[in-house]
């Protein structure tokens, strides 16, 4: 029992000695050896190259510094280890740092020395082949191939771009990036294809990507292949069951020199370069015909394909006087169909006629750039001729009062008459229908005397009163209706009671836009607007009906009293 205490003893005062040791190590050690290598030389021109620099101290990580390697070579992450050995109680530790590199073009090249704490590494002559000499005498296990469809384009027209990954060997995991193009759209078309192929004897599996390359600027530009970084299983005979080695491999696509055009010089249109473009119409509305004061909806739709949803131009449409337009927000978006992107801009506008007859809509024109022909051509929509038809008898949407249900007191009393004197004699049918006018036109003067002098003997504090009196039932019904729909902000019910309400004050049958037009209040145009727009735009937003029920007030407030109306007062002439 005391021997085993005295060998516990002895081995914990060694492990306090190590301690020691390394702490004294880490206070007074300093860095006295920098070196560089590579994992091949020769190396191929796409081929990922290992760098590998070590110092033999514990230093910052940060002490390493890439950057001079841009200057000929595509760099990858950079790994930072530091490992510590104990052999004898003479402890050793160093840093190492992994780099990749990938030469984008053959030739020597010299890789500098690094200098770490004062100590530098040696420079590193590299020698880079091009891969037809490289594959002379042994197949390749992983590589990459790019093409492109066109090598000289125009500005914002679209490159179709090609990528495929040849693997020979199995993948553990593996990452492609996208090419780069300096000042250009660059996206994904479609999705990763899949398949086997045999080159030179050698069966590979194939990833391919496409992708849509659209530049923005002219000149003479090279388009950067796409890096590749990946693992792939190593199989040897010390590896067995599910513990198989692997190895980090990096490859480059080989770059494409592309010609971008600027745009023709005094090109008077807007930039649309495409292969196609197509510009269409769409109606909808409730009904079959158009009438005054009901909306419809037109709708148009330009596709154009090869370009992004931001080179498509606004739709420059006219519309005459007698109608109201709502427009709404534009949608604008892009998809992908056959590897070529397809962009969309969809327009619609809320048309309300305010009068009946022929309404001339002139025609749309989109002019484009065709990449085919090298020609300015037109998408357009043919001028239209629409026939406006009066609005529906009782119609109360946004037109017309309803008509009176009751018929007109002069047919009533002509058509009782009628019926009394069927039975007359025709002789004495005309001598009584004779007398009987003249004496009710007596009387009828009589009553209208009667009526002026009772009014003429009242005072103006008289008149005044009877001027205030609440307006007809039927006005009071009207108001209660639409001053509820606003007071609820409900928009369709308001537009129904609103031009019959109008039209009842203004003691005419006229329509939502007449009536409008007949009071000319600025007030009133802007809040009805408001709610037109809330009412027929796509995008519904909120309405607020403050403003809306203010001016009503107003209005009947105005109306009761006798005062003349905005729009409606009777202008002098004045002769010159």
């Amino acid at each position: 029992m005391q021997m085993n205490v005295k060998i516990y003893s002895r081995l914990l005062t060694q492990a306090i000695g190590l301690l020691c040791l390394a702490f004294s190590t880490a206070l007074y050690a300093d860095v006295t050896e920098v070196t560089a290598s590579v994992d091949k030389n020769p190396a191929m021109v796409d081929e990922g190259i290992v760098l590998t620099v070590t110092a033999n101290d514990a230093v910052d990580n940060n002490l390493f510094d890439p950057s001079p390697l841009l200057k000929d070579f595509v760099t990858g992450r950079t790994s930072v280890s530091t490992q510590t050995k104990i052999v004898n109680f003479d402890m050793t530790r160093t840093t190492t740092w992994t780099t990749h590199l990938i030469p984008r073009q053959p030739g020597r090249y010299q890789i500098p020395s690094f200098e770490i704490q004062g100590q530098k590494s040696q420079p590193i002559s590299l020698t880079v082949l091009p891969v037809s000499q490289a594959t002379r005498n042994q197949s390749r296990e992983i590589f990459i191939t790019t093409e492109t469809d066109l090598k000289q384009v125009h500005v914002q027209q679209q490159i179709h771009y090609r990528v495929k990954l040849h693997l020979a060997r199995d993948l553990q995991r593996g990452s492609l990036a996208a090419p780069k193009l300096s000042g250009a759209d660059i996206r994904q078309v479609g999705k990763d294809k899949e398949y086997s192929e045999i080159i030179d004897g050698q069966r590979y599996r194939i990833i391919e990507r496409r992708f849509a390359i659209i530049p923005h600027s002219s000149g003479q530009f090279q388009i950067e292949g796409p890096l590749f970084e990946g693992e792939v299983i190593e199989r040897n005979n010390q590896s067995f069951g599910f513990f198989n080695q692997t190895r980090t491999i990096t490859r480059a696509g080989p770059d494409i020199e592309v010609e971008v055009l600027p745009v023709p010089a005094n090109y008077p249109h807007h930039w649309l370069p495409s292969e196609y473009v197509e510009l269409h119409e769409e109606w909808q509305s409730a009904g079959q015909a158009i009438r005054v004061g009901e909306p419809v909806t037109r709708t148009l739709t330009l596709t154009a394909l090869g370009v992004t949803e931001e080179q498509l131009p606004e739709l420059a449409s006219d519309y005459p006087d007698s109608v109201k337009t709502y427009p709404d927000q534009a949608n604008n978006s892009a998809v992908e169909k056959d590897e070529t992107l397809v962009a969309q801009r969809v327009e619609s506008i809320a048309i309300i006629p305010s009068r009946a007859g022929k309404l001339e809509l002139p025609a749309v024109r989109v002019p484009w750039f065709n990449i085919v022909t090298k020609k300015t051509e037109y998408a357009t929509v043919p001028a239209k001729t629409l026939e406006v038809l009066p609005a529906l008898p009782g119609s109360n949407t946004l037109g017309s009062i309803p008509p009176a249900t009751e018929p007109p007191a002069s047919q009533a009393e002509e058509g009782s008459e009628s019926d009394r004197n069927t039975s007359l004699p025709a002789t004495k049918s005309s001598s009584w229908w004779s007398v009987s006018s003249y004496l009710l036109l007596v009387l009828w003067l009589l009553t209208l005397f009667a009526w002026w002098w009772q009014s003429h003997s009242r005072g103006s504090k008289a008149a005044r009163t009877a001027a205030t009196d609440s307006l007809p039932a039927e006005e009071e019904q009207l108001w209660n209706k639409l001053y509820k729909a606003v007071r609820s902000q409900d928009a369709q019910a308001t537009l129904e009671y609103l031009p019959a309400w109008l039209g009842r004050i203004l003691d005419n049958g006229g329509s939502l836009a007449d009536c409008q037009q007949q009071l000319g209040d600025a007030e009133l145009n802007e809040a009805i607007n408001q709610l037109m727009a809330s009412r027929f735009g796509r995008h519904q937003s909120g309405w607020q009906a403050g403003q809306l029920a203010q001016v009503l007030k107003r209005l009947r407030q105005a109306s009761k009293q006798g005062k003349p109306r905005v729009g409606t007062q009777l202008l002098s002439l004045k002769l010159e």
